[in-house]
């Protein structure tokens, strides 16, 4: 009887740690919901992971550089029988000191200045790109760098380059790789399972890799009316011109559904492209901005996925409003200055009764203008400077009518010169009037911002 009493416990406790349906070999806090519990299996089969004595796997825990050492041991067939090392830390007694012994002679580790190892500090993403690096001697393909934290000067600089572009390791949405930042056990688990089997390597597609100031969090990015939108794509772009890129990169008007077609401007390498925004945006709207499928990198590929970014421009409090009529033209001028900025407002609106042309000085130009100025006893002087991007704009001069009762409007960011700061400055407006072959002389206004 007692014999079958200690059969029966002996069953129940294979029954315990045998494997249980959805659980990566038996972990208990590895489910298949877990992101990276076919990277685990993986791994656990080939006895390169191990769990914890209470049937845990701990994916959040970090990775010492000892774990490290083990991990990667196991899965290149390294010695692994205990002995001591040249590191003064890491004697026989140390776990590991095998693989930590075989791995420096294999050229994958190596250890401090001071003759140390420091096998029980954690293992940081930079350390984990050069072990994985050197121990699979991955392919060097020399690609960009795509990470705005990292640089020539690093040791890891071109580890952290190849364990990319062999899809292996991938960076964070704003751009950054986090060299310093420490690795946890799940995520070892993947990047190991990639380098060890190509299958789960993610062989990054054509994608945004960011977009400055967007941020993913919020349902609606806000922003102010001078941010620049400049898209950064992993892979140069197709040379297909600027017309083919506005198809596929545009912004719509939430308030009317009307699409705002950009002319991007393509600089570093075809890899980066500002939208230039100065005479699209309005205050207090909200827009989105789409980044379609259909867009081909250089190398053939297709955009993985599209971005959708939804976003609205800042309110000004406009403390400054005038109206002035002046020569058949009624401007109205608002503005929220500050000793950084100044935000602008300005509708020019003909009230003649007869048409007033006016010219504009690029494709990009509306013709009416706005301007800080002081007063000299040369009389006004422009100071500051104005909100601009570069932009794909035609440089011909174009020939305007301003019909009666119609109004072209203008929104501006200023910017104060701080020299400027105790004098009185005033927001000017001008309207360039007559053609070309027959200029008149502008009709301008201004009014105190004091």
């Amino acid at each position: 009887m007692q014999r079958f009493i200690r059969l029966a416990v002996f069953v129940v406790v294979l029954c315990l740690w045998a494997p249980s349906t959805g659980l990566a070999a038996g972990f208990y806090d590895v489910s298949k919901a877990y992101t990276f519990y076919d990277e685990v299996e993986f791994l656990a089969s080939k006895q390169v992971i191990t769990g914890f004595s209470d049937g845990s796997f701990k994916p959040e825990a970090g990775v010492t550089r000892a774990e490290a050492a083990i991990m990667i041991g196991r899965a290149v067939g390294l010695n692994g029988d205990p002995k001591d090392t040249h590191f003064s830390d890491v004697t026989a007694n140390v776990t590991g000191s095998g693989y930590i012994a075989s791995a420096v002679e294999r050229g994958i580790i190596s250890g401090f200045p001071d003759n140390t190892y420091r096998p029980y500090q954690q293992v940081t993403r930079a350390q984990m790109a050069i072990f994985l690096d050197k121990a699979f001697t991955l392919k060097n393909a020399n690609p960009d760098n795509i990470f705005t934290d990292i640089s020539e000067n690093m040791i890891a600089y071109p580890s952290i380059l190849n364990a990319y572009e062999n899809g292996i390791v991938n960076g964070y949405s704003d751009a950054t790789y986090k060299p310093d930042s420490s690795v946890v056990r799940g995520h070892f688990s993947a990047f190991l399972a990639r380098a060890l089997e190509p299958s789960f390597r993610s062989n990054p597609g054509f994608m945004v890799e960011s977009v400055s100031g967007w941020d993913q969090e919020a349902d609606v990015t806000e922003i102010d009316i001078d941010h620049e939108w400049i898209i950064r794509f992993n892979y140069e772009l197709d040379e297909y011109g600027f017309e083919h890129l506005r198809d596929h990169i545009y912004i719509v008007r939430e308030s009317d559904s009307q699409i705002q077609l950009l002319e991007p401007m393509i600089i570093d390498n075809l890899k980066i492209v500002h939208l230039p925004l100065w005479t699209l945006y309005d205050f207090d709207e909200t827009y989105t901005l789409f980044i379609k499928e259909g867009l081909t990198s250089k190398t053939g590929k297709s955009l993985a996925e599209p971005v959708t970014i939804k976003f609205h421009t800042n309110k000004p409090e406009f403390t400054v409003k005038q109206s002035v009529e002046k020569d058949g033209v009624q401007f109205d001028l608002m503005a929220d200055p500050s000793d950084e900025k100044v935000y602008v407002k300005v509708k020019a609106t003909n009230t003649s009764g007869q048409p007033i042309p006016y010219t504009s000085g690029s494709g990009c130009d509306p013709g009416l203008k706005a301007a800080l100025v002081t007063e000299t006893a040369e009389g006004p002087v422009k100071t500051g400077s104005k909100w601009s991007t570069a932009a794909n704009c035609t440089l011909a001069i174009r020939e305007l009518t301003l019909q009666p009762g119609e109004s072209i409007e203008i929104v501006e960011v200023l910017y104060p010169d701080v020299q400027s700061f105790d004098e009185e400055i005033y927001l000017q407006a001008v309207l360039p009037t007559g053609i070309v072959e027959n200029p008149k002389k502008p009709i301008e206004v201004s009014v105190s911002l004091q």
